[in-house]
């Protein structure tokens, strides 16, 4: 690179500086504020759908545990136990898909331009 390059580069870095300490330019556009709100709900959904997963998944491994097999009052539970992990999936589902939607309107309102 030569010295004619270097310069033309710094004057641009400089301009693009420049406009973004006017705040004329924003990491997340105009709407950065509804964006980093955005982005905050859907951290907080994600850690607790994660924590659900954990949840779901350690309860599978206690009611598959060997030592309560031919336990009668383990056989009552069976039922009841499989219902609940089925709604526990459902809600899971349910609240992924919520989190899809959260994800896709954030992105939405990112590659809006202003004014629009």
């Amino acid at each position: 690179m030569d010295d004619s390059s270097i310069l033309l580069l710094n004057e641009g870095l400089m301009k693009i500086k420049k406009k973004f300490e006017a705040g004329e330019m924003k990491a997340f556009g105009h709407n950065q504020l509804k964006i980093l709100k955005d982005f905050q709900e859907i951290r907080k959904q994600q850690a607790q759908l994660s924590m659900k997963q954990v949840s779901i998944g350690s309860e599978r491994i206690k009611f598959h545990d060997a030592d309560g097999i031919g336990k009668e009052e383990d056989h009552l539970n069976v039922y009841e136990s499989v219902r609940e992990r089925d709604e526990d999936l459902t809600k899971l589902t349910s609240n992924l898909t919520t989190l899809c939607k959260n994800i896709e309107s954030a992105n939405k309102v990112a590659s809006q331009k202003e004014g629009q």
